[in-house]
């Protein structure tokens, strides 16, 4: 259930750390009891040249189509990772993109952008996203956080299009606290029928979740700048050996 779920995102806000720092704490979370919740390490593709050549499998974030050049001959690649230009982004605009990132023959995740007519745009730009064999990223908090039904809306709008998901940010916490998302809130909706996907999503107690089983290859992991946070979260459930 918890195996490579974190994608360890250490230079990326709040924690902001230099690259060095990053990598030492990315070995001190691989060299640590819970080394097998540890899934890629994410990186901006401009710091790309600067990594060395040891280094743990990354997912790299594109600030643009135009830096899939950045990647080059880089190894290691498992993923890429941007930002769609719109809530519902031109057909044409958003294969030229895929053009351009197609040939590094890596799962690429686009983030989703939520607006004011989420209902309608997070459905068709999934779809969109289906249609190309892309995968979804769920920003979950940081300047904005999406409701539960927002997030309700998205799990079930991958699941219909048999689209993989990831998640980032505001995932720190296992379980829901006040408006902030927990992840194995979203663990247990990966299973969860449609119409009970918000009440899973909002519930607070670990053991109201039926968390037997859930679909990993739908939700296949989340960005956080922390690994601690989200394994003291676990032990303290009694959810770690």
């Amino acid at each position: 259930m918890l195996e490579r779920l974190i994608d360890h995102a250490a230079l990326f806000p709040p924690a902001s750390m230099s690259l060095d720092d990053a990598l030492a704490e990315d070995r001190a979370a691989r060299d640590s009891e819970a080394a097998e919740l540890i899934a890629r390490f994410v990186v901006p593709a401009r710091l790309l040249a600067e990594l060395p050549e040891e280094r743990p499998e990354l997912s790299v974030v594109l600030s643009g189509p135009d830096d899939a050049a950045l990647l080059g001959d880089a190894g290691g690649v498992g993923a890429i990772e941007l930002v769609l230009d719109s809530p519902r982004p031109q057909p044409a605009d958003l294969i030229a993109t895929w053009r351009a990132i197609e040939p590094l023959g890596v799962e690429t995740y686009f983030e989703l952008v939520l607006d004011d007519g989420w209902r309608d745009s997070v459905p068709a730009a999934i779809g969109q996203i289906a249609a190309l064999g892309a995968r979804v990223k769920l920003r979950c908090g940081g300047a904005y956080t999406p409701t539960v039904e927002q997030v309700a809306l998205v799990i079930a709008a991958c699941r219909e299009a048999g689209v993989p998901f990831k998640c980032t940010a505001g995932l720190h916490h296992a379980m829901r606290h006040g408006d902030e998302h927990g992840f194995l809130n979203i663990l247990a909706a990966t299973t969860a029928p449609n119409a009970r996907l918000e009440e899973v999503l909002a519930e607070e107690d670990a053991g109201a979740l039926d968390l037997d089983g859930p679909d990993r290859s739908l939700f296949t992991s989340f960005g956080s700048c922390s690994w601690r946070e989200p394994v003291d979260d676990l032990e303290a459930l009694g959810l770690l050996a």
